[in-house]
């Protein structure tokens, strides 16, 4: 697994998106157990073939077993938590697949780590802080090539609205992205413990990913989402292209 693929998973957040771990209560309480639970996902690839998705409980996220179309399986990503904390999310069975682990203080997310035993390891940590109610401060270091960066989450309403990635050296902007949302529960937002921590998943599901920077350079990009619904609730969302036509991206399926 690439490192890029690595870090989009522990970040797909940003796509199904997350709020930060603070003591004041988010506007939107989503009770896993008393809403509709989150049975399966189908993803769709760009030539419509698509992967499957199960997901299962112990009240929380307990395992997401990944399907290729035909139901082989790919693999088993598992979760573990205490005290509704999640503390390890394993990415497979396979001994040399990667792992994070959570520490908290109390219940705030404190620090992280990945590590695999991959023919290239991979290894990274994570360290957060929490400038204001409202911005999350994380500090990524490779221990593998003995790299570092700064990454910024800011917060309104419980959904991440920029995310910034900064030079620790020179504090130059290397990536920047704004998000917008509609006005639905995102599904995967109470999955994982205690205020959709430590996924940093946004209460609303994501309408909007504009880049303003993209390796240090200034861009402006913009990539559109858009969701067919079953009351409150997606069951549908789809990527929308420049010919006003649109792609099915996910499907989703429900107890």
């Amino acid at each position: 697994m690439k490192m890029k693929k690595t870090r989009l998973l522990f970040f797909l957040a940003l796509f199904c998106a997350a709020c930060t771990e603070q003591s004041t209560e988010p506007e939107i309480i989503i009770d896993p157990i008393a809403e509709p639970g989150l049975k399966a996902a189908h993803f769709y690839l760009t030539d419509q073939s698509h992967y499957r998705v199960e997901y299962k409980y112990n009240n929380l996220l307990e395992k997401e077993i990944h399907l290729k179309e035909n139901g082989e399986p790919l693999s088993v990503t598992t979760y573990k938590y205490d005290n509704y904390r999640l503390i390890e999310q394993q990415l497979d069975a396979d001994p040399k697949a990667g792992k994070f682990t959570f520490q908290y203080n109390a219940d705030t997310l404190i620090s992280s780590e990945y590590k695999d035993s991959a023919e290239k390891p991979q290894n990274f940590t994570r360290t957060y802080s929490y400038p204001d109610k409202n911005t999350v401060r994380i500090v990524e270091k490779d221990l593998v090539s003995k790299t570092e960066q700064h990454i910024y989450l800011y917060i309104k309403e419980g959904n991440i609205v920029r995310t910034k990635t900064l030079d620790p050296v020179t504090d130059q902007v290397k990536e920047e992205n704004q998000f917008e949302y509609d006005q639905h529960p995102n599904p995967y937002f109470p999955l994982t413990g205690k205020a959709g921590n430590p996924m940093f998943r946004s209460q609303r599901n994501v309408t909007l990913m504009r880049t303003l920077f993209r390796n240090g350079e200034s861009v402006n990009s913009e990539i559109r989402y858009a969701y067919e619904y079953k009351g409150a609730w997606p069951v549908k969302r789809y990527l929308l292209l420049t010919n006003d036509k649109k792609l099915l991206q996910q499907e989703y399926f429900y107890e």
